[in-house]
């Protein structure tokens, strides 16, 4: 079936339908024929303490979840990793349930095609005892030794999954779940703009759709831009029917890749603040590292956690990066760990633990001295960060695009010749669309990087 994306999802939740569910554990598999990827695995702060079941169950307790980050912070990701796929789970209503009960939380609508290894496994393996997932795999052979570990749990479903597709040579199961709703149902346009679909490209980019006014109602990016366009009005949610009914004409822009699409979608929302976008209007928590006098006149560093304001300097969107950023600035410029809150210790610190510190939390330094050095440690927090740019496609065979970032603060992004030689940060400043530095273009950014670091092209 190499025209269909699948997500496999596991998940550790606590609640009972019909109740709002919260997810604590989340991990995500792709599937395309015979090849899985795993591509988000996380613990999910429900920013409320955890049943004693749960704890039993997993050993998770509220400490290892009040680092993790919460649904909010991660549900972007979750709708990226889910977007043009079918989600696939053993008892799949009830993590579809999970999930719009986290994004309805949101005041965000879910609603996504499913499919259900326990119903699939009854239609291709009629003779099964019963159809639990420990007992399939058991018969199977298939690796499941703890029911409560959601990485070994995602496994199997994706091996038994991959099986029954196997099984499935025609696709007649997979195809009658997917469209068994779908055939009872005549498609009825929810607006006149439907009829601007058929125009649109099936390549990426962006789209916004426009009200009679012609004010961007709604900003949206897309691998496909038609495909994505199509989905919105055949969705039944009734978001997607305000949103749709208040559409007069759709508008697009083509950008090569997705990447870009990605960004260009954030600067939009940013810049327009469309009507029917919720999720990056909302208010999110970055950390900052910095100084502070304390009354001997030494500056100390501390990590501060606050609202997303624009910003030139370094953005940390979880507070572990932070930690090691100011571990690698304490080490570096040889700082006093007291005095960079890395250790609780109050006066002085231990020369057995640290051996960066020349003295100053024991009076053996004077506060200027060290002040310089904490003074160096943040114009390299703030200017010597990595320089680098990423190539990706352009809007045409004839063109490349490149996103440019420098000293850790993204730039913006630009169009290229793939003749053209760039020597120099110069060549691609000169050819550069300048963008703003924020919240959601920063994690797009991180999440590229950590993802495709052989695409990386570091710059002098």
């Amino acid at each position: 079936m190499p025209d269909k994306n699948f997500a496999v999802i596991s998940m550790t939740v606590f609640g009972k339908k019909p109740n709002p569910l919260r997810i604590v554990q989340l991990e995500i598999q792709k599937v395309n024929g015979e090849h899985g990827t795993k591509t988000f695995s996380s613990y999910i702060n429900p920013e409320q303490k955890i049943p004693f079941y749960i704890e039993q169950r997993t050993g998770l307790t509220d400490e290892i979840l009040l680092k993790a980050p919460t649904f909010r912070e991660v549900s972007e990701t979750i709708l990226l990793e889910l977007e043009d796929c079918i989600l696939v789970g053993h008892n799949v209503s009830f993590l579809h349930f999970a999930l719009q009960s986290e994004f309805k939380f949101l005041g965000h609508l879910f609603k996504m095609p499913q499919i259900c290894t326990q119903r699939l496994s009854k239609k291709l393996l009629p003779h099964m005892v019963n159809y639990e997932l420990p007992y399939l795999c058991n018969v199977l052979n298939i690796p499941f030794f703890d029911r409560f570990d959601i990485h070994e749990e995602n496994d199997a479903v994706t091996t038994l999954f991959q099986r029954l597709l196997r099984l499935d040579e025609d696709d007649n199961y997979i195809d009658t779940f997917l469209y068994q709703k779908n055939k009872k149902e005549v498609f009825v346009p929810k607006s006149t703009a439907y009829k601007y679909v058929e125009h649109l490209p099936p390549l990426p980019g962006v789209y916004k759709f426009q009200d009679i006014h012609g004010e961007v109602i709604y900003v949206g990016k897309a691998k496909n831009i038609k495909k994505r366009v199509q989905s919105h009005f055949y969705n039944s949610s009734e978001k997607e029917l305000q949103l749709c009914t208040a559409t007069q004409s759709i508008d697009f822009e083509l950008t090569g890749s997705e990447l870009l699409a990605l960004l260009r979608e954030a600067d939009l929302i940013q810049k327009l603040d469309p009507e029917h976008n919720y999720i990056q209007k909302k208010a999110y928590i970055t950390y900052h590292i910095v100084p502070q006098k304390d009354k001997k006149g030494v500056l100390r560093l501390k990590i501060e956690r606050r609202p997303y304001q624009h910003t030139p300097t370094e953005i940390f969107l979880k507070r572990g990066d932070a930690i090691n950023r100011l571990i690698e600035l304490t080490e570096k410029f040889n700082l006093c760990p007291t005095a960079t809150g890395l250790t609780s210790k109050l006066g002085k610190c231990s020369p057995i633990s640290y051996i960066t510190c020349k003295g100053i939390c024991k009076g053996l330094e004077e506060p200027s001295v060290y002040n310089a050095r904490v003074s160096q440690a943040l114009d390299f927090l703030n200017r010597e960060n990595e320089n680098y740019a990423i190539f990706e496609k352009g809007r045409t065979r004839s063109e490349r695009s490149f996103v440019l970032v420098l000293h850790g603060v993204y730039q913006g992004f630009g169009f290229l010749d793939p003749s053209m030689a760039i020597a120099s940060i110069q060549d691609l400043e000169g050819l550069l669309m300048p963008k703003r530095h924020t919240y959601h273009t920063a994690k797009i950014v991180m999440a590229y990087k950590k993802k495709n670091p052989h695409k990386i092209t570091y710059l002098n």
